[in-house]
């Protein structure tokens, strides 16, 4: 029986995200969420973390989104304040200033403590902790304060203790085409999209601990003019939401759980 983490990412990001994620957990399969400490909707997604106790809730470090905690990270930003674009991210890959990422994501995680968030795990917003050498950074943090690792595109091996990441893989749960197309209402495409989610179930069953990633949300301004990832986080929510989904996991055994229980 695999032991599988369903994690939501950008908890934090909108009020309208937020209540797609809370939604998610309560009325479907979603057993764990990452929080970002610097995007608008902090607040209020500490709040509803207090009503939902059972939420497993970790960290979503940032460095490409927002403007950062600490104000003496001037490498990480562009001149407007704001972190820089994935993009750039990828082009200066190993011109990183680690101290200074360290410095603030060490700020992200400090915020969310706290805030009272009995955090659970951490991971990145566009995966950067496994981008170029971010990894030394996210390993020293987790060995600071005995947090476990996303393990997305296998950074375990990269690790001194790949123990840091128990997870054996990421599950890219809803990152298909066909899981994003909005041109249609989700029963309509329905018994095409669980097609795609059976083999994955064939194939992640077969491990010992899996984590499946996902982005569920509602819509908001924030959301809209924010983020290229916008109407289909809609789609996700109702894939969550759908009994069939969880009928699915309970047969191919997968025991839900969040990084607490890893």
């Amino acid at each position: 029986m695999a032991k599988l983490v369903i994690n939501a990412d950008d908890f934090g990001y909108s009020k309208a995200i937020n209540h797609g994620i809370i939604d998610s957990f309560q009325n479907g399969v979603l057993t764990s969420t990452t929080l970002m400490a610097n995007m608008p909707g902090f607040d209020h997604a500490v709040e509803l973390s207090r009503s939902n106790p059972n939420l497993g809730v970790g960290v979503h470090l940032s460095m490409t989104c927002g403007k950062p905690i600490l104000t003496n990270v001037t490498d990480l930003v562009e001149e407007t304040g704001k972190f820089k674009c994935l993009d750039k991210i990828k082009a200066e890959l190993f011109e990183t200033n680690l101290e200074q990422l360290y410095d603030e994501w060490d700020a992200q995680i400090k915020h969310i403590q706290q805030a009272g968030i009995n955090i659970s795990h951490l991971d990145s917003h566009h995966y950067t902790h496994s981008m170029g050498d971010h990894y030394r950074v996210v390993e020293a943090l987790s060995l600071k304060y005995h947090l476990p690792i996303r393990n997305s595109h296998d950074v375990r091996t990269k690790f001194i203790n790949p123990n840091l990441s128990p997870a054996e893989e990421l599950w890219p749960l809803f990152n298909y085409p066909e899981m994003k197309r909005m041109d249609k209402r989700f029963l309509e495409v329905k018994q095409q999209l669980f097609k795609i989610i059976v083999k994955d179930c064939q194939k992640y069953s077969e491990k010992n601990k899996v984590e499946a990633v996902c982005h569920p949300g509602f819509l908001d301004e924030e959301v809209w003019f924010g983020s290229s990832f916008n109407l289909a986080r809609m789609r996700e929510v109702s894939i969550l939401c759908d009994l069939d989904l969880s009928k699915l996991f309970s047969e191919y055994e997968f025991e839900l759980c969040n990084y607490h229980d890893f």
